[in-house]
């Protein structure tokens, strides 16, 4: 029996391509995962992928209950020689796993799903594929397939990404959308006043953030034509940009602010501390998620967007994903087209215009993600799938947190 209702302690072996401190690709999530897994009293082993890094392997605690074990690669190696990399991430999961241990993909991905397949096959372990993200474009469609086919549970972030996986064949899929520690999002006055002044803005400034990836499907250069009309009726208006280019095929962000002579009034900061990103978030006036029109988004639940609801600061994001549509329902978001900058320039005044307005819409997204996306609520579904794998008694496939 793997895990016992009672969760006694296990070693999880978890490949992730990514570290979970940083929050980017993929990290939030992970970070969320382990938090989980932690307080069902597990052991955690991360081995992570880095394609970008310096060369070198490194392996630390980073909390109580959980270690990782980093690859770094760097990006100027070529493709081909990465590949050897597939069988030395194997070696460190063999290492690693226990005989019948529970091993957990971050993805179907080759950095990952792929790796945690073999690991199982040999182990005998038992394999739990968290399911995110559409396909990438560097992993064969049969291995994605495969690894889903494989899997004793696949938790599915969206309602369509559960269709993906049951069209591969996947066994048992359970519905686990995105989910926060809301204990991270506080609302305190001290410290968003603190936040702001680190950050260089004065008590007149009205604050637009951005947080993320700088991948062309995020829309940045949309928020900026946007943000280049906003500035002009709004003198004191300022945009932050927290994030960079951790992805092939980004937009050249600092090239278009400088296009658009907003130098001054654009500030660009590298990627965050996943730690720090919640007292960001509450720091700014209006948060924005402008996603355009892309198959990644229509299949995704970015977690980006449920931090801006849960951060109790007003936001605006694109009318694409499930999370779009259900705080709309909610009227906990500002939704405007996609790809629509004229759109997202009246969106931004008219929220700026309307301070109580935008202040319920702000409640009401804390109360949805304090209600129905918490830790609490996803760590006890994760429980109950787990048991039901381990002692073989049926589980209900279509459970998952509901709004």
């Amino acid at each position: 029996m793997l895990l016992q209702t009672s969760f006694e302690k296990h070693v999880v072996t978890y490949f992730a391509p990514c570290d979970p401190r940083q929050g980017m690709g993929g990290g939030a999530r992970v970070e969320h995962m382990v938090t989980a897994l932690e307080r069902l009293g597990q052991h955690i082993t991360i081995i992570s992928y880095d394609g970008s890094g310096e060369l070198g392997l490194t392996h630390e605690n980073i909390s109580a209950g959980t270690n990782i074990v980093k690859m770094s690669i760097p990006a100027r190696v070529p493709k081909i020689m990465k590949s050897l990399a597939v069988p030395a991430l194997v070696l460190l999961g063999l290492i690693h796993t226990r005989k019948n241990g529970l091993v957990i993909a971050h993805s179907p991905g080759v950095s990952s799903g792929l790796i945690a397949l073999l690991v199982c096959q040999i182990r005998r372990g038992r394999l739990i594929v968290d399911l995110t993200d559409a396909k990438d474009k560097d992993t064969p469609r049969a291995v994605y397939e495969q690894v889903l086919r494989s899997a004793s549970v696949v938790f599915a972030v969206s309602h369509r990404l559960e269709g993906v996986a049951r069209r591969s064949g996947a066994r048992c899929v359970v519905h686990l959308p995105t989910f926060l520690d809301m204990s991270r999002f506080s609302r305190e006055t001290l410290e968003r006043e603190t936040t702001r002044t680190s950050l260089g803005f004065s008590q007149f400034s009205k604050v637009i953030g951005y947080f993320g990836s700088f991948a062309r499907i995020e829309g940045l250069p949309i928020l900026l034509e946007a943000f280049s009309t906003v500035s002009r009726e709004v003198p004191e208006a300022k945009l932050l940009i927290v994030g960079s280019r951790n992805v092939k095929g980004t937009d050249d962000i600092w090239r278009i602010i400088k296009d658009r002579d907003l130098a001054d009034s654009v500030i660009l900061l590298p990627a965050q501390p996943y730690a720090e990103i919640p007292k960001m978030l509450g720091a700014v006036d209006l948060l924005v998620a402008p996603k355009i029109q892309a198959p990644e988004n229509e299949v995704a639940d970015p977690i980006k967007v449920y931090e801006y609801l849960a951060s109790g600061t007003p936001c605006i994001i694109s009318s694409i994903s499930e999370v779009a549509f259900m705080a709309q329902q909610a009227e906990a978001a500002f939704l405007v087209e996609t790809g629509n900058a004229g759109a997202l320039s009246d969106m931004i005044l008219r929220v700026f215009a309307n301070g109580e307005e935008a202040g319920r819409y702000a409640a009401r997204g804390r109360r949805l993600v304090e209600s129905s996306y918490s830790i609490e609520t996803a760590t006890d579904l994760i429980r109950k799938t787990l048991s039901a794998q381990g002692s073989a008694e049926p589980i209900h496939e279509e459970a998952g947190i509901v709004a």
